[in-house]
């Protein structure tokens, strides 16, 4: 596999990536969707249940949720419904980001990080090759030299 595609690789498949921290009986676990992050819990935790959840977008969209297993920190946690809908986005962030919202699961899934990359460097390799302007030396020259 060539070097390059071998990075391409690695880049798609840090939005994808699973974490999890903490220790017995609550863990933090981060994905790239709500969804993703409470699939990989249910699979790794007997019977967990979600507390608390944070999104945030620095290169791309990632939700963390905060699960427990101890039943007491269950009886506190807000409905799931309430925990699975996006939190709303503000106007600002809107006006900043117009192609794809932070928040957006469908984005979220078909997210490549280099894509953006490899567009900003073709539209300036495009920019060098095309012919700077020339001056006019008949313009420069002295009517009277």
């Amino acid at each position: 596999m060539p070097l390059g595609q071998g990075i391409v690789d690695v880049f798609e498949a840090i939005p994808r990536r699973i974490e999890m921290s903490g220790h017995a009986p609550t863990w933090r676990i981060t994905g790239p969707t709500f969804d993703a992050a409470w699939q990989f819990a249910q699979e790794a935790l007997d019977h967990p249940v979600v507390t608390d959840r944070e999104d945030r977008s620095r290169w791309w969209p990632r939700v963390t949720i905060t699960v427990t297993t101890d039943p007491a920190l269950a009886e506190t946690a807000p409905p799931m419904e309430e925990l699975r809908k996006p939190p709303p986005v503000p106007e600002q962030v809107r006006r900043e980001r117009p192609v794809a919202l932070w928040n957006d699961e469908e984005y979220a899934e078909s997210f490549s990080p280099l894509e953006e990359i490899f567009v900003h460097q073709e539209e300036v390799r495009a920019a060098r090759r095309s012919v700077p302007r020339q001056r006019d030396d008949r313009s420069t020259h002295r009517a009277d030299a």
